[in-house]
């Protein structure tokens, strides 16, 4: 190369060390540097020097232009002011009376969020409610189809509750509308973070997937279909993980044993007393006690970072102190049932209980099945023994 030309030299490079690097390199190769100012000798320690100053002007004017860029958006954030961008699905981007970025909500969006919501904790899987929305020519913002991971953003995003995220935490309530109830909200993300909810998004085929386990290992039973076509659970836990692999059982009379299970334990009383003696009643002030320590955590920031009231150590004691106290109420929180939950509307008896069961997708028998049970056990069958014995499957209630 005979030369390296820039606009200017902010344009080549704003870090000192990459300077340093470059100086050396056109040095030893004879090499210039010109810009629209004027060549700049790098061979000589004047010209040298001359970069180096122009590199450090260069350099604190980008941590300048970073610094205020950054105050802008603390400050936006304590508002619960939106700070642009892409524009969200149900809301509108909008400039409220005195010119500041905000959010309002587009109703006939919004509907498709309850919905959406209404039917997830109903049982529904995003899948099939993804589906439906473009089957119904619904489309997201940028006009491509609904996907599980697109579905799953909208419904756990905080912007839908009407609060405002800033550097990845929740600091309080945003200046836009909440599409969603805060109680119904925070029961999405509790149903959306429960670990024995499979995270690869497909749908499970049949009823007891994921949920049987070995009575011998405690190792998950897994589905295989066999040359004649008919299906069966077995123990496949590898020689590393420890030795079992010994149950094997046909599929259709294990699931069909624990649905039998299942609906005469709705038919009767003793489960229905023990869902309903579930503690509810500390949920509420649960939720009320995490707006409080969010719009402290705000307070909090405004005080060190603008005020100056209080000082680093001091903000970051309180800080601790209220991120661990919204930590543990974050996961002891409890949303009361609602009109979505999965048991709602089912009847008592156990006649009309198998008549609706038989008309029920899998994927809505499975968040039936899943709302009372941990997981279904097959213990060992008896020696000698050719029929299918129903005492092997043990159901692991949760009340």
């Amino acid at each position: 190369m005979d030369a390296v030309l820039v606009v200017d030299q902010d344009r080549l490079t704003r870090h000192p060390r990459e300077l340093e690097e470059f100086i050396i390199v056109a040095d030893r190769l004879g090499v210039p540097l010109a810009n629209v100012a004027g060549e700049v000798d790098l061979g000589s320690s004047d010209g040298r020097f001359r970069a180096r100053i122009m590199g450090a002007v260069a350099r604190q004017e980008s941590e300048k232009k970073s610094e205020r860029l950054k105050r802008q958006r603390d400050q936006q954030a304590r508002m619960g002011l939106s700070t642009g961008g892409p524009r969200r699905f149900g809301y509108a981007q909008v400039r409220d009376a005195e010119g500041q970025a905000t959010m309002s909500v587009i109703e006939d969006e919004a509907i498709r969020v309850r919905e959406a919501a209404d039917r997830f904790l109903a049982g529904e899987s995003l899948r099939q409610i993804a589906s439906d929305f473009n089957d119904g020519g619904i489309s997201t913002v940028t006009g491509a189809p609904w996907k599980v991971t697109t579905l799953r953003t909208l419904l756990a995003g905080p912007h839908v509750a009407g609060l405002r995220v800033h550097r990845g935490e929740i600091i309080g309530e945003a200046s836009w509308d909440a599409i969603l109830e805060r109680s119904t909200w925070e029961k999405i993300r509790a149903v959306l973070g429960d670990p024995r909810r499979s995270q690869s998004g497909r749908p499970a085929q049949y009823l007891l997937t994921g949920m049987l386990v070995c009575g011998r290992c405690g190792a998950t039973l897994y589905s295989s279909r066999r040359k004649d076509g008919s299906r069966r659970y077995m123990c496949n836990r590898g020689a590393n993980e420890g030795p079992c692999g010994r149950i094997a059982v046909v599929a259709e009379p294990v699931e069909r044993t624990a649905a039998t299970q299942l609906l005469v334990a709705l038919a009767g009383p003793d489960l229905w007393a023990a869902l309903e003696g579930v503690d509810h009643i500390e949920s509420e002030p649960i939720a009320r006690q995490l707006i409080a320590d969010e719009a402290s955590l705000e307070e909090l920031a405004k005080d060190h970072y603008v005020e100056r009231v209080i000082s680093r150590r001091e903000f970051l004691a309180a800080r601790d102190l209220l991120e661990a106290r919204i930590s543990k109420n974050r996961a002891a929180f409890r949303p009361p049932p609602t009109n979505a939950d999965p048991l709602t509307g089912l009847p008592r008896s156990y006649e009309a209980l198998v008549s609706l069961w038989s008309d029920l997708d899998i994927e809505r028998q499975r968040m039936i099945l899943k709302s009372v049970v941990e997981e279904v056990v097959v213990h060992p069958g008896k020696p000698g023994r050719r029929l299918f014995d129903p005492d092997r499957v043990e159901m692991r209630w949760l009340v």
